[in-house]
């Protein structure tokens, strides 16, 4: 990472809903991917503090991470996207991120 990296938080959802009603970012790999990106960070030595969360709101496009501060929403990553996202962010490439896990709800 750079010294002109903006963000030093990595948030995730780990939000299970019960039943099948509503789609959860708990449903489709979170608790999985946070120990991956969690672990991962640590290795690393990566200056990011990671946080789990109940919900951001966009659990229909789960798994939900967000940068912090201000900064995107990266979504449907999965256990095995971890490296590869660590990678990115150890680069400072967040346009490759975003590129990657998409928001679809994002203006450009």
């Amino acid at each position: 990472m750079t010294e002109s990296f903006p963000f030093d938080r990595l948030r995730a959802c780990t939000n299970f809903r019960a039943g099948d009603l509503l789609p959860s970012c708990g449903a489709v790999n979170a608790k999985e991917l946070a120990t991956a990106l969690k672990e991962g960070i640590e290795a690393r030595g990566l200056p990011l503090k990671f946080e789990k969360v109940h919900c951001m709101g966009r659990c229909h496009l789960g798994p939900t991470l967000k940068l912090l501060p201000a900064g995107p929403f990266l979504l449907g990553a999965q256990p095995e996207d971890a490296e590869r996202l660590l990678d990115m962010l150890e680069a400072g490439d967040i346009e490759a991120a975003t590129t990657a896990f998409p928001n679809p709800d994002a203006k450009e």
